[in-house]
């Protein structure tokens, strides 16, 4: 180890000396780790099951269900003789807490936007001693690890080394699914695909499920990849064979696992770096024969940097304009059913109704507030797929102009230096959004309810029955409209996050490129040096 240690940190300075970016962070967190863990990351889309996986494997409820993590903290689950949560901050400290203290930390109710500034939290638990040489990590959003002030926001996916997908059988490998395993391939020498909510097909069609998301893999030179099934129903099945033909292997056989992770990333470093340092070095011989064209090269970059984000701020407004519209037309259909579903109901409770008419009234409120703060959670239940698609479609089109214009940049520098610019992975980093509260209004004006203190409901029931049945379409339609605003709103700020990211990405791409085009104190003669001896490492590297 202490060799491949030597062999980082010659390609790191190697890096530093041509402006390459600072590839070997994850590699050297694997290298100088005390703990010599493998960190087995549970990755996949916005309610997946990742979570649900993870407690079921360590066999505890440890993780928060049914809340939406999204402010992407990311969550590792290691064995300890008492249970305790450790909380990372960005600034470096550390606190300890209670486990139950966990929420506090990785959700959005409880800590909107990453206010308390957590970089990661450390769940330490006696339930994964079987597995003491494994780190589970839970990772809510795709994308980051933490941000820091103006720092790149760093991705998790580089520091994994095994890791686990989950997927729906409902909806079996999306576009999205694909993208994120080209990249896991890349970083990760294994990988497992859990096939969840499995108990909700049959054995044939299971089977069928399987060769689609087999051929599926072969296509994207993936075909390694192992296909495991699990469902919440059933779970210790499924988790049986999970820990048996999975986690304990991975756990029983971590030492050599470890070298393998490392040996597969550092023959990815040294990819990354050679092209870099070949960009460098033409760049450097560019300068030597034009002094200026190098600087011209820049300034067209430049210029085209600031056309492509202003074509994503103006169709990223356009996605704004048309939000409230497109809840509109996924909730209100569900007015007329709603409201129906209460009234029936209504009829049937209101006959049992007794006492003054402010205390019926009072009542009332508190029988139409959870009447309809069921009813919208069942509509919810049922359209939120829905809903989060709208974000989801304007996620793929910020990440697809990204990528684009890391293509014309790329395309760019090989017409002027025939040099391309290495293989990334970059993914929109969506977790989901929360759901809004629901609120009744009060019944009656607050002026007129001395005068209903002592009146008896069954001097005025016909009365007040008509007038409360012909209150319900109405505060059944204020909540849904209520429900469309709060949710417009938080779409918004969610396409305003998910536009920050694609500007963040297209920013550390110019930063990377201009780094080394604009690197005059290093030689053409030292950068040919360094290109050499990079591929004489990785010559070594292949021959070992």
């Amino acid at each position: 180890m202490i060799n491949q240690v030597s062999i980082i940190q010659e390609i790191s300075d190697i890096n530093k000396a041509i402006g390459a970016p600072d590839l070997t962070a994850p590699i050297s967190e694997i290298l100088n780790s005390k703990e010599k863990t493998v960190y087995l990351s549970v990755l996949g889309q916005f309610k997946s099951g990742k979570s649900s996986l993870i407690n079921s494997i360590i066999g505890e409820s440890i993780l928060p269900v049914g809340v939406v993590p999204v402010t992407a903290i990311v969550t590792r689950l290691i064995f300890g003789y008492e249970p305790g949560l450790i909380i990372r901050y960005i600034n470096g400290k550390e606190s300890h807490f209670d486990i139950s203290e966990l929420p506090a930390y990785v959700t959005e109710k409880l800590n909107p936007e990453n206010v308390k500034e957590v970089a990661q939290a450390i769940v330490e638990h006696p339930s994964l001693e079987p597995f003491k040489n494994i780190s589970l990590v839970d990772t809510p959003g795709l994308g980051s690890l933490y941000r820091h002030n103006d720092e790149a926001a760093k991705q998790w996916l580089p520091f994994t080394g095994m890791a686990i997908v989950t997927i729906s059988a409902e909806r079996p490998l999306s576009e999205e699914d694909i993208t994120l395993l080209k990249g896991i391939v890349q970083y990760c020498p294994e990988t497992a695909l859990i096939i969840t909510k499995a108990d909700l097909f049959g054995d044939s069609e299971m089977m069928e499920i399987k060769d689609y998301i087999s051929g599926s893999l072969k296509k994207i030179n993936a075909g390694g990849i192992q296909l495991f099934e699990y469902s919440v129903n059933n779970q210790q099945k499924y988790r049986e064979a999970l820990i048996r033909n999975l986690i304990l292997p991975l756990n029983n056989n971590s030492s050599n696992k470890i070298k393998q992770i490392v040996r597969h990333k550092t023959q990815n470093l040294m990819e990354q770096s050679i092209s870099y340092a070949g960009l460098a070095l033409q760049s450097a011989a560019k300068r030597e024969k034009e002094k200026d064209s190098v600087n011209k090269i820049l300034e067209d970059i430049r210029n085209n940097r600031h056309h492509h984000e202003r074509e994503m701020l103006l169709s990223g407004s356009a996605f704004k304009d048309k939000v409230r519209s497109k809840l509109e037309k996924v909730v209100l259909p569900y007015l007329s059913g709603i409201r129906e579903s209460i009234i029936i109901q209504f009829k049937t409770d209101f006959q049992d109704w007794k006492g003054s008419l402010y205390n019926v009234s009072r009542h009332y409120e508190y029988w139409l507030n959870i009447h309809i703060g069921e009813e919208i959670k069942r509509m919810n239940d049922d359209c939120f797929n829905s809903v989060i698609q709208i974000v989801r479609e304007t996620a793929g089109y910020y990440q697809y102009s990204a990528l684009q214009f890391r293509q014309r940049l790329d395309d760019k520098l090989s017409e002027v230096f025939g040099v391309r610019l290495p293989s990334a992975y970059w993914q929109i980093d969506f977790t989901g959004i929360d759901r809004p509260d629901i609120n009744i209004y009060r019944t009656f004006d607050s002026h007129i309810d001395s005068l209903l203190f002592f009146l008896p409901i069954n001097w005025f029931r016909n009365i007040f029955y008509r007038h409360y049945i012909n209150q319900i379409p109405f505060e059944t339609e204020k909540n849904l409209h209520r429900y469309i605003s709060a949710l417009t709103g938080k779409l918004i700020k969610t396409i305003d996050a998910i536009h920050e990211q694609a500007l963040l990405y297209i920013s550390n791409e110019i930063r990377n490129i201009e780094n080394i085009l604009q690197r005059p104190d290093t030689s053409y003669r030292t950068i040919q040096y360094y290109l050499e001896r990079l591929e004489n490492i990785k010559k070594k590297e292949n021959a070992d």
